[in-house]
């Protein structure tokens, strides 16, 4: 099954990981390999964190390199241009840093390997975006951070690819959960706010009214056919709050900016969904696929055919093993 027609037409992908060593860069490759044999308009690669480096620098474990063709465009940190062996077009310095100094855009003039690192907020990934596209990408990938999903909200116009595997945990059916729920988060309806924010949390009435107010009596006050918008991410503890007040929950709508504000375990948003409550975002995320790895970093290995026939019948997005493939 080719990632790339799951993503297309799509002018950002972002690529999110469940873990470490979840097959997320095998999936980047891939889909830069893809790109690569369609040919066409360029396209454009950084990412949020480090990523290229033949060995991970937290956990020793190797990792796949990343391999650019001649024409595409990359965003880097200058301190790792040394260690990319293409010959390279450098188009501009952004203006953007990270820890290992000023993001870099360049574009290959031959092919070889590269290794990455971007900024890490996303209002300067989206400004990082525009400038690669301001030099001809066709579209950009973002290969995310270890178990964030906030770079999500950078693809409110394109895909996501979200990888997962046996590294997550040593239970193949706690690993099928666990990622059923991530892709259930970045799966939510889209909904605009009734209204402008009013307060951390503006809570919006059916008949039209809406109340600006202190966090815990917007909560309280949060019952019927209505609507809280969360101004920033909706937590364990609001949650626990809108569980314990003993009103009737049915007909309420929890609206946050996208899936990666909403920071609850599973079993808290399941019983709040049990409850009636809804849940809406004001940017979704299409998440295009989801990529397995039954191989795990500490040794154990899963059943590959078990895998991808359980996470199949738990996630709706389409799943790929591109460790087989």
């Amino acid at each position: 099954m080719s990632l790339l027609e799951l993503i297309s037409p799509a002018p950002v992908t972002v690529m999110l990981g469940m873990c470490k060593n979840a097959g997320k860069t095998t999936a980047l490759c891939r889909l830069i390999r893809e790109y690569a044999e369609r040919g066409g308009a360029p396209i454009a690669l950084t990412s949020i964190g480090r990523d290229g480096e033949s060995r991970d620098l937290v956990t020793g474990t190797d990792k796949p390199p990343i391999y650019l063709y001649e024409g595409m465009l990359a965003a880097t940190a200058e301190q790792l241009l040394p260690l990319c062996d293409v010959s390279r077009e450098i188009l501009a310095a952004t203006g953007l840093f990270t820890s290992l100094g000023e993001v870099v855009i360049f574009r290959a003039k031959s092919d070889g390997f590269v290794q990455l690192a971007g900024p890490g907020i996303v209002g300067q990934l989206k400004t990082l975006r525009g400038m690669l596209e301001g030099f001809g990408a066709q579209s950009v990938l973002i290969d995310g951070a270890l178990s964030r999903k906030s770079p999500a909200s950078c693809a409110a116009d394109g895909a996501c690819v979200l990888s997962t595997g046996a590294s997550l945990h040593r239970d193949l059916d706690r690993v099928v959960t666990e990622t059923a729920y991530a892709a259930r988060l970045l799966s939510l309806p889209e909904s605009a706010a009734p209204g402008p924010e009013l307060d951390r949390v503006t809570l919006f009435r059916s008949d039209g009214s809406s109340e600006g107010a202190a966090e815990a009596l917007a909560l309280r006050r949060g019952a019927g056919e209505s609507t809280l918008l969360f101004s920033g991410a909706l937590t364990e503890a609001q949650a626990k709050a809108l569980l314990q007040d003993g009103t009737d929950k049915r007909g309420l709508t929890l609206l946050v900016r996208d899936g990666s504000c909403l920071m609850l375990r599973r079993e808290t948003f399941d019983s709040l969904a049990s409850r009636g409550v809804r849940f809406a975002v004001q940017n979704d995320s299409r998440l295009a696929a989801v990529t397995v790895n039954a191989v795990s970093a500490g040794g154990w290995v899963f059943d590959a055919a078990e895998l991808l026939e359980k996470m199949r019948a738990a996630v709706s997005a389409p799943v790929v093993d591109v460790m087989a493939e």
